[in-house]
């Protein structure tokens, strides 16, 4: 006998929120699993390495197959400022008695430091330790049997083994903030200015070389502070976002999805430029999806990071996602800044997506002990539908 209409919506929308609760409570499980086999997660350290084997087995339980290679990595940001901050004191100092010689090198460093700024970063000097990248691969169907196909699409889903590190105060100035750079390019201008007065009137640019070599000097004293841990780990939530997207996508026809969890990818760029030679990523078919710190109450997907454009089919497969699940709840938004993943792979060209979470409009962010599974469940579903959209499209 049939249900009765109102019934049987009542008897699905029962079912639909068991279902959301099982999810739940599977999610805590893996995030608390996570949190407690790998703790603390600085790049290169063991924490790290224990989560590379946790994101591991997870890839091989939902059957992934699953490499593992060593990168060497930076495990600390900001010393190649050190050298700009020196650099600028001798520019500065340089000013007192050779004007020119002073001017044409505070040029030349002008430039390095506004490329470094706005443009492509330096890479990051010191001591390289052992890290590692995790990836897994899920073929297409048929892939594997006797007439072998090339999948339409490469869908990369990428999340940090580190755990997300800051710069406050002082420390701030050898950082990636647009402030900071705005404040390193500001010494240098001032350094360049001071020289390039005393060259016409001698004795008279001091002053200006003074300010300079002040903010030089702040700078070369940032780049040797230790950044320090986010309160809140979004880093957590973006690997068991990454982990469990991969478990509820089921084989596709013409999608071949990968999943890589980038080693010191917070420090070191080399995580992620690693990828490129070594795996077959064309630019045209290959949608890299980077999940970046998941810490806060609003998923976002980036329009923009500082002054490049996501990927426009991307941007189209998130928002038809949103639309088509009232769960997800994902906001389009432009970041000042672009993401450590998704950073050096739009420099090269590829085709690119953050999504990350932000504090909601108005709300102070709230340090959590573990990342929130209900933030993990959105930026999930916003991932594993965006693939099957891709999947049906023509």
């Amino acid at each position: 006998m049939a249900l009765p209409h109102h019934d049987a919506g009542k008897v699905a929308a029962q079912t639909m929120y068991s279902a959301i609760k099982d999810d739940r409570r599977e999610l805590e499980t893996l995030i608390s699993q996570l949190v407690d086999q790998a703790g603390p997660r600085a790049a290169t350290s063991p924490g790290e390495a224990a989560a590379a084997a946790f994101v591991n087995g997870r890839l091989r339980r939902s059957g992934m197959g699953v490499a593992t290679y060593e990168l060497r990595a930076v495990a600390q940001t900001g010393r190649v400022y050190v050298f700009c901050g020196a650099l600028g004191l001798l520019a500065a100092a340089l000013s007192l008695a050779f004007p020119l010689l002073s001017l044409l090198f505070a040029l030349n460093l002008l430039v390095w430091v506004v490329r470094d700024s706005f443009w492509v970063p330096i890479p990051p000097i010191g001591r390289r330790r052992a890290s590692q990248n995790i990836v897994g691969t899920q073929a297409i169907v048929g892939a594997a049997g006797l007439a072998p196909r090339a999948p339409r699409w490469r869908v990369v889903l990428l999340a940090p083994l580190d755990a997300p590190q800051n710069r406050r105060g002082l420390a701030a100035l050898a950082g990636s903030a647009r402030s900071a750079a705005l404040v390193r390019v500001t010494a240098i201008v001032l350094v360049a200015t001071g020289a390039a007065v005393a060259l016409f009137f001698p004795g008279a640019g001091w002053p200006i070389s003074l300010a300079g070599a002040t903010l030089c000097l702040l700078v070369l004293f940032a780049g040797f502070m230790p950044p320090t841990p986010t309160p809140a780990d979004g880093g957590v939530a973006a690997l068991a976002t990454m982990v469990t997207a991969v478990q509820r996508i089921e084989q596709l026809n013409r999608v071949e999805v990968w999943a890589v969890a980038v080693g010191a990818a917070g420090t070191d760029p080399r995580g992620v430029m690693t990828l490129l030679p070594r795996y077959p990523f064309d630019r045209i078919h290959t949608l890299f999806i980077a999940l970046e710190a998941l810490a806060g109450a609003q998923v976002v997907y980036a329009t923009r990071e500082g002054a490049a454009g996501a990927d426009a089919l991307l941007l189209r497969l998130a928002a038809a996602a949103d639309a088509a699940d009232p769960l997800i709840d994902a906001e389009p938004r432009s970041l000042e800044q672009p993401g450590h993943l998704a950073g050096p792979l739009r420099r090269h060209g590829y085709r690119v997506l953050t999504i990350l979470a932000r504090p909601a409009p108005g709300a102070p962010p709230r340090p959590t002990a573990l990342p929130d599974s209900r933030l993990v469940e959105r930026a999930t579903r916003l991932v594993v539908v965006m693939v099957r959209g891709l999947e049906a499209m023509d």
